[in-house]
C-alpha cells in the first residue's frame, strides 16, 4: 500500500501553485512547464492533487479565497467608500495578478465550465454581497446588487488592460449613484 500524500507538502505546493499561476496566469498552463518553474515534477501534482484539473480547482479555490479576505477587509462605510477600496486594491500591482487570472478564467469558461465557473461565481458572489450590504445600509435597494458588482468589474477589467482606463473609482461610483 502506498504512502498517503504529506498534507504539509500539499499546502507548500499549493501555495507556490497560486504564486506561479498569479504571475504567469492561468492560459495554456500544463503541468512540465509548471513542474520545471517550480523544481519539481509532474508526478508530485499528480500524487498530492489526483489531476491536473483538481490542482487548477485548488488554486482557483485558494485565489478565491484571497479575494474574499481581502473584501471582508476593505473599510466600512458608503459603498462609493467600498467602490473606491476594491478599486485601489485591485490595481496595485500584486492584486492586478489576480484580476488576470480572473480574466484567464472567464476566457477558458466555455472550454471546461465546471473547472471554471465555480471560481467566477465566487469572485463575483463575495463582491455582490459586500454591494449589497453597503447598499442595504444607505437605504437603497439591495437587489440593485448584481448589476453594480458587474459594472464595478467591467471598468476594473477594462482599467487593468488599459495604460490610460476611461474610467477610475470616482467615475465608476459617480455612474453607480446615478444607476442604483
Amino acid at each position: 500500500m502506498g504512502r498517503k500524500p504529506d498534507p504539509e507538502r500539499r499546502t507548500e505546493l499549493l501555495d507556490d501553485v497560486v504564486a506561479y499561476f498569479l504571475e504567469h496566469g492561468i492560459h495554456q498552463t500544463s503541468l512540465r512547464p509548471l513542474a520545471s518553474g517550480l523544481g519539481t515534477s509532474t508526478y508530485t501534482f499528480v500524487y498530492h492533487f489526483g489531476s491536473k484539473e483538481e490542482l487548477v480547482s485548488q488554486v482557483l479555490a485558494a485565489i478565491a479565497e484571497r479575494h474574499a479576505v481581502a473584501l471582508e477587509q476593505l473599510p466600512d462605510g458608503s459603498l462609493d467608500a467600498m467602490i473606491r477600496g476594491y478599486w485601489e486594491w485591485n490595481l496595485v500591482d500584486d492584486c492586478l495578478q489576480q484580476v488576470r487570472v480572473v480574466a484567464d478564467a472567464r476566457s477558458l469558461v466555455r472550454v471546461a465550465p465546471d473547472l471554471y465557473r465555480p471560481f467566477l461565481r465566487s469572485i463575483r458572489s463575495a463582491l455582490e454581497v459586500r454591494v449589497a450590504r453597503h447598499l442595504e445600509a444607505e437605504g437603497r435597494d439591495r437587489a440593485d446588487a448584481p448589476i453594480v458588482a458587474t459594472a464595478v468589474d467591467g471598468a476594473l477589467t477594462d482599467a487593468a488592460s488599459q495604460e490610460v482606463p476611461l474610467l477610475d473609482a470616482s467615475a465608476v461610483a459617480k455612474l453607480l449613484d446615478r444607476v442604483a
